[in-house]
């Protein structure tokens, strides 16, 4: 469920976006264990006071962060597969933001978001909807021949698993390749074992 403060977030002043904006970048900078509210409200340039409008405490600053982060990925995704007609096109456009989106995570961000378990509870949520929608996807490709018949919920698994490793620093430099290279060199390699051989 949905924290009570994320619910009317749509009503909150811009100054409060904004300030959600940037308590975003900060999170994704340093997580959320070892920083203080005063520190978050120094480093904000705003007031305590402020930050409890947002959310009660520093624990659920940090859940509506997460949440309003994954929301975003999800709606640009959908967004940007609604743009494409041909099932390849619209797994990458699919994917993409994904990527994009969780690029600032720093390792920190992303520790505290696996030991923090309300939100890694919204992480695979939010998984779990990425998946039954490429996988909707998939056998849209499948039914229409441009993809093989494979399972498509093993294939969403496979796919997501495969982008979330492109968020991790270490396997960019150990691959010695960019992130943009290393999505469209991934892409490549998952789509060439998908789509059928054809003349097109």
């Amino acid at each position: 469920m949905a924290p009570r403060h994320a619910q009317s977030l749509g009503n909150n002043s811009d100054r409060q976006k904004e300030l959600l904006a940037d308590l975003e970048a900060l999170f994704f900078a340093k997580g959320f264990r070892t920083i203080t509210v005063d520190e978050i409200a120094a480093q904000l340039k705003c007031s305590k006071r402020t930050l409890y409008e947002i959310a009660p405490s520093k624990q659920e600053l940090f859940v509506l962060v997460i949440e309003t982060w994954l929301d975003r990925i999800r709606h640009l995704g959908w967004q940007g597969a609604l743009q494409h007609d041909d099932p390849k096109q619209r797994v990458m456009a699919y994917l993409e933001p994904g990527v994009i989106e969780s690029r600032p995570a720093s390792r920190q961000f992303l520790a505290d978001l696996q030991s923090y378990r309300p939100a890694l509870a919204l992480l695979e949520a939010h998984q779990t909807q990425r998946t039954n929608v490429l996988m909707e996807i998939v056998e849209d490709g499948i039914r229409r021949g441009k993809f093989k018949a494979f399972h498509s919920a093993l294939v969403a698994e496979i796919f997501l698993a495969a982008v979330n490793r492109i968020n991790e620093p270490s396997m960019l430099e150990r691959s010695g390749v960019g992130f943009s290279q290393a999505f469209e060199e991934l892409f490549q390699i998952l789509t060439t074992g998908l789509f059928q051989n054809s003349g097109d």
